[in-house]
């Protein structure tokens, strides 16, 4: 008990714990066994998955050789292919292929709260307001949709990097040029590493993100120009 007790004084781990809790109710309804998981999109990311375990034992990692009658689908080079691979990890532990996708729309939710939550505490410098942030970001209603009304797999997954866009550049246009390495540098990564995870999870989003993200460039170019 005293060690829980000084855990919960440690401001990073009450955080995420308060965030783990915010996630776990979010997701109530996901650990009902009566859910229906093949509505809207969900029919196709079972089926997918189902594809790609099947692929990848047999060494493919984009066509399902043994869909179409065995003439083969190539669903994973054009619909995002991470959304295919990442929940198949939990077959490792024995889970059916709609229990992964339960467990990855879990992690979805978790780690979006937690790099809002990351992303608000740099930029406010208020760990309150970042927690406060994190658990707006992980109830709003438009995620929850895609959660439970259009089972949209790629689109929630894209929001889970979303304040990493953002985190890329604060850092990029607001930390002081001092002490700043040549590029590629950490803020660079943050811009290129999370616009792939966009690129190859829904191109819509991306498209969204991408004019955010010049709107943003175009305001700051006295920066830039420097």
């Amino acid at each position: 008990m005293q060690k829980i007790k000084e855990l919960l004084k440690n401001e990073k781990y009450y955080s995420v714990i308060i965030i783990l809790i915010a996630s776990i109710f979010v997701c109530i309804p996901l650990m009902s066994k009566n859910i229906d998981m093949t509505y809207d999109d969900g029919i196709q990311h079972i089926c997918r998955l189902m594809g790609t375990y099947q692929s990848l034992q047999e060494g493919q990692t984009k066509i399902m050789s043994n869909f179409c009658n065995g003439f083969g689908y190539s669903w994973n080079i054009f619909y995002s292919p991470l959304t295919a691979f990442l929940p198949l990890i939990f077959k490792l532990i024995g889970a059916s292929f709609t229990v992964c996708i339960k467990l990855f729309m879990f992690a979805n939710v978790f780690l979006s709260g937690y790099f809002m939550y990351i992303c608000a505490k740099k930029i406010t410098k208020n760990t309150n307001i970042a927690i406060l942030s994190a658990i707006v970001y992980i109830l709003a209603p438009y995620r929850l949709t895609d959660m439970y009304i259009r089972n949209a797999i790629a689109e929630l997954t894209s929001f889970t990097f979303l304040p990493l866009v953002f985190l890329g550049l604060y850092n990029i246009f607001e930390e002081p040029m001092e002490g700043r390495k040549k590029f590629p540098n950490k803020q660079s990564t943050y811009i290129v590493n999370r616009y792939y995870r966009f690129n190859t999870n829904t191109y819509c989003n991306y498209n969204v993100y991408s004019n955010i993200c010049f709107y943003i460039c175009t305001n700051k170019y006295k920066k830039i120009k420097r």
